[in-house]
This record gives structure tokens, sequence and C-alpha cells, in this order.
């Protein structure tokens, strides 16, 4: 009976009675512009290149995609199919790395020059360390922890530089958060409807939509002391509106980091 009624009150405490620690979102965006995917002027979305341009355009943060090919190698890239953005067909998660190795990206984007799939490893050294990376992680199915499991083997490198672990899979999050360890991770969502998750969850960070947030969106996350970080804001007014409202990050597909 002791047991069954320290049981209820553990998770009538851990639904009810959470906030987030202040050193969680000390290492996290601070009232700046992340770069979505990187600056894609010269080159494609998530390779190299485009996270490089994007730190000389002033960027101190950079969102990215990754997911788990075949053998459990972790690339950047936004889609699982490779013919959205390469030269190959079939689907990334069914591929070996060797295969991956031949394929170009952006190559239907009218780009100059050919341009390779990164490894995540790759993007961690070619990538200064003072850049702190928001790392989406992309999935099959709502079980697929490939890419999870890929990213925490690499917990001691992305030690060595601020990371922001995001994902709309929850599942996916409640697993990093076992394995990983102290990483911030960031629920993204699409709809209020899913905002039930977060007192389960308690992720660091709440990632909505841009026009999801209104001063309801904003009371919830004062209250759990919960970090903002919207998606997708291009718009200079509305970039303005939201670090005016205590959003400590505004993924953009701007060219710079300023406004």
């Amino acid at each position: 009976m002791v047991l069954v009624c320290g049981l209820v009150l553990y998770v009538f405490a851990h639904r009810w009675f959470w906030v987030v620690e202040d050193s969680y979102k000390n290492d996290g965006p601070g009232n700046e512009l992340i770069s979505h995917r990187g600056v894609t002027i010269n080159a494609p979305e998530n390779t190299i290149q485009s996270y490089l341009d994007a730190v000389e355009k002033g960027f101190r943060w950079i969102e990215l995609d990754v997911l788990s090919t075949k053998d459990g190698a972790l690339i950047c890239s936004h889609n699982f199919d490779l013919e959205r953005e390469t030269d190959l067909v079939g689907y990334i998660h069914q591929t070996n790395l060797k295969a991956l190795k031949s394929a170009h990206t952006g190559v239907k984007k009218g780009y100059s020059g050919r341009f390779r799939i990164p490894r995540l490893v790759d993007v961690l050294s070619g990538v200064p360390d003072s850049i702190g990376l928001n790392i989406e992680i992309k999935y099959s199915s709502l079980f697929d922890f490939s890419g999870a499991r890929a990213l925490c083997r690499l917990r001691e490198r992305l030690n060595k530089r601020n990371v922001v672990i995001s994902s709309f899979n929850p599942v996916i999050l409640f697993y990093v958060k076992l394995f990983y360890g102290r990483a911030p991770i960031g629920f993204l969502v699409e709809s209020t409807k899913y905002l039930w998750i977060v007192n389960w969850l308690h992720p660091t960070y709440l990632h909505p939509r841009a026009d999801m947030i209104d001063s309801e969106l904003l009371r919830f996350c004062g209250k759990r002391n919960l970090g903002v970080l919207a998606w997708t804001v291009n718009n200079r007014s509305a970039i303005k509106w939201c670090f005016n409202n205590k959003v400590v990050g505004v993924i953009t597909d701007r060219e710079r980091s300023t406004l």
C-alpha cells in the first residue's frame, strides 16, 4: 500500500508540479535568429557549405535535420526519399552509407557545383565549436529510434558545443532524455492539441509554429519556465514581435543574423 501511494504521489507530482531548471537553458539560444538548415544562397540546405555560409553571415546557431542510414550512420537531410533532393532514388533509411557517399544533393535547385550529403560527424568537425546546433531528429515511424540511438553515440562530441535536440516525436525525445543525459530537448508542435504531452515529457524548450504563439501559449510556457523557439519566421515585423514577447530563439530562412 505504501508503495502504491508513493507511486501515485510521484505521478501526480510529475504531471502537475514541475518546472524547467534555469541551468538547462544557460547554454541555449538567447534572443537570436537561428539559421534554418543553413544559408542557401550558394549551397543546398543541410550541407556543410550552407552551414558555413550561415556562420559567415553572423549566425551563432544553426538548425539542421538528421536521420539514420540503414547501417546506423547519422546524416544531415530533411527528407527520407532521395529523389526529392538528390540524384539517387530510394529511401535513406533503407540505404547504406557507402551508397549514399556517391549522391549529390540540391541537384534540382540549379546550384552551380556538386554538393554531398554530409554526415553529422563531418559537420561537428567542419563547423566551429562556438556555433550552437539545434538538431532535429527525423523518423520513419513512431518507434523509429535509429536516429536517436546514433545521436546518443555522439554525445561526447556534442558536449563540446551548445546543442538543443528536437523532434516532433515525443517518444524519441523520451528516449533521448533516458539515454543521452542532460541535453536540452525541444518539443516541436504545430497544433495546440499536443500541448498535453508537454506536462509528461518536460522538455526544456517548446518549438511552436510561429502562428501558434499567443498570450495563452506564452502564459503556459512561462508557468513551466519553458524556453520558446519559434519556427519558421522570415518576416521582419513578426521576428521583432517574437523577441518582444520573450521568444528566446527564432528559426529563420533569412540570409543574415541581423534585422
